[in-house]
């Protein structure tokens, strides 16, 4: 006996269009990503050239914190781009997208000689990340189409 059968083509239709407007959505939010790529190169090719003068330490710390910003909207493209193939969000994505937001944090506090507690935190959290994704990589299913 179903439930509600008399609704299930209704259902059905709203489950398409919703997935549709998701999936347009996403494309979107692509070509914002893009752009917000081809910013990113910009703004670090710009960030160097101002800071060609500068001290080395300032020259790097300026062109690390982009590079990991960029790295960081690559991560993300990946995850939009597994959902948009596979329509499901692998956790391996999400995992390492927020490893790299992690990295970005490290990085800034190196610049500023954080507090043993704030370093401690942070090591923590990199570490329990690391532990997931290990355990995420080790333990996922196998493609049987591979």
């Amino acid at each position: 006996m179903h439930l509600f059968t008399k609704f299930n083509r209704s259902f059905t239709e709203l489950a398409v269009y919703t997935g549709t407007i998701i999936r347009l959505l996403l494309h979107l939010l692509m070509l914002v990503i893009l752009v917000a790529l081809a910013i990113g190169v910009y703004k670090s090719g710009h960030d160097l050239w101002m800071n060609i003068n500068k001290p080395l330490e300032v020259l790097l710390q300026n062109i690390l914190v982009d590079i990991v910003f960029i790295v960081a909207l690559v991560e993300i493209a990946i995850t939009i781009l597994g959902y948009l193939k596979d329509g499901k969000v692998h956790v391996r994505y999400i995992v390492d997208t927020i490893l790299i937001i992690m990295l970005n944090e490290i990085v800034g506090l190196w610049f500023t000689k954080p507090k043993p507690a704030e370093a401690a935190t942070v090591t923590g959290i990199v570490l329990a990340l690391a532990v997931v994704r290990v355990m995420v990589t080790r333990l996922a299913p196998r493609d049987e189409n591979l």
